[in-house]
């Protein structure tokens, strides 16, 4: 029994320290692939595609596997010598670490599964709000183009038929100062704006991996003295938007139509 518990230690040991760097590693590997990435240290691809989606997940199976075995050799140690060896806190939040893990990419897959691939949201397929051609200048050639693809209205209509162009019985000015007051309030950064013409275009960043949107939002005043309120909100990076655009338009029109968005 002296060599098994001797044997048991000679294992723990080590594979207590291999377990405590993977439980610090881990959580801090995929925060440093979204904040270095948001803050451009490196590309998209490499951040989510290869950091997040390549490497993490490997990370995440070797803190469950250690995770497990360490759990399994101290309670062996704790049967055969009828006393404690090793931190039973470190094979514990391996596990937790790589139950976050597991539920962060089972949320991800589900979302995406869920929620059809549309980049480019409007109200107004036929005549989508546009964008001035110095804006598209000083958001780079090398990001999706801004052309709308009138092939992708169909699949918004069928997840999103609510996004539509909003009525309201309120003067043109009234609403553009409201459209651009809560823009600012939602941190979209304002480019062109102009109350004469009704109209004003935003960037977006997502939280996580700084993923940019660009917004267009335009007033156009009606007959009755109403105005129509349209926006377009559209992903730079071909990256699945989980519905983070559709979303941002539904809570505009809600705002703007007086509604308590969810």
């Amino acid at each position: 029994m002296d060599r098994l518990t001797e044997i048991l230690r000679a294992i723990i040991q080590p594979l207590g320290w291999i377990t405590a760097l993977l439980v610090l590693v881990t959580p801090t590997w995929f925060l440093v692939a979204a904040l270095g990435t948001k803050l451009s240290f490196w590309d998209w691809p490499f951040g989510l595609d290869w950091m997040t989606l390549d490497i993490g997940p490997k990370l995440v199976l070797a803190c469950a596997a250690t995770g497990l075995v360490l759990a399994g050799l101290v309670i062996a140690h704790r049967v055969a010598a009828r006393r404690w060896f090793g931190v039973m806190s470190v094979p514990i939040l391996a596990l937790l670490v790589a139950a976050g893990g597991f539920s962060g990419r089972y949320v991800y897959d589900g979302l995406a599964a869920n929620r059809p691939f549309i980049p480019d949201v409007t109200t107004d397929a036929g005549e989508p709000p546009h964008f001035t051609a110095a804006y598209a200048a000083r958001r780079g050639a090398s990001e999706r183009p801004l052309t709308y693809d009138p092939s992708v209205y169909a699949a918004q209509q069928a997840a999103y038929p609510g996004i539509v162009s909003l009525v309201v019985d309120r003067d043109p000015g009234t609403v553009f100062r409201e459209a651009l007051i809560y823009g600012r309030e939602h941190g979209w950064r304002i480019g062109t704006a102009s109350d004469s013409a009704g109209m004003f275009e935003a960037a977006a960043e997502s939280p996580m991996f700084g993923f940019r949107d660009d917004i267009a939002v335009r007033i156009t005043a009606r007959e009755d003295g109403g105005s129509l309120v349209d926006i377009r909100s559209l992903a730079r990076q071909p990256v699945h938007d989980l519905g983070r655009n559709a979303k941002r338009v539904e809570r505009f029109l809600a705002a703007m139509s007086g509604e308590a968005a969810e």
